[in-house]
């Protein structure tokens, strides 16, 4: 006779309980699991950055939200990237006055999916890389490319606000 079988707790209708018990354990095992793969997978996407038909429209947002201007807006009819579904030029200042002065150049393409955008991001990485004054961020479905210039207070800013909403 086994341990289980001679423990006095032990439940009736030949262990029929038991294999309840086992199998609620291994449920509820696969449901914590199951949430910490959910949670890994995608609980901060939505603080990732702006995603689909308003992506470029939700940048220029984030943008006048940290403060900065935007002094020009241009939509670009034929992205440089391959893969990219649209694409928009920002000059971006500190403030409405500077916009004669130091600005920055905001080169943004919006993309279908991720890998394609990430391709991009390598792909353009490799060009301005060499070049201190410019960067290249993934933010939700864009890639954002900043040209700094002489003063780069409002690509200083512009960087500091993608980052802090998850750009990568």
């Amino acid at each position: 006779m086994s341990v289980i079988e001679q423990h006095p707790r032990r439940t009736k209708g030949n262990g029929f309980g038991d294999v309840v018990l086992v199998v609620v354990l291994v449920l509820m095992a696969l449901a914590v699991v199951l949430v910490v793969v959910v949670i890994a997978a995608g609980g901060d996407r939505s603080r990732q950055g702006p995603r689909g038909a308003g992506a470029l429209d939700a940048l220029e947002a984030d943008v006048t939200a940290a403060g900065l201007a935007v002094c020009s807006r241009t939509d670009v009819p034929d992205p440089r990237a391959t893969d990219a579904v649209a694409a928009r030029t920002l000059v971006v200042a500190t403030s409405p006055g500077a916009c004669g002065g130091d600005t920055v150049l905001v080169q943004v393409d919006a993309f279908a999916d991720d890998a394609d955008r990430d391709a991009a991001a390598r792909s353009l990485e490799g060009q301005v890389r060499p070049r201190g004054a410019a960067s290249v961020r993934t933010y939700g479905d864009l890639v954002v490319v900043t040209r700094g210039g002489g003063d780069d207070g409002a690509a200083d800013r512009l960087e500091a606000t993608l980052l802090a909403k998850g750009a990568r």
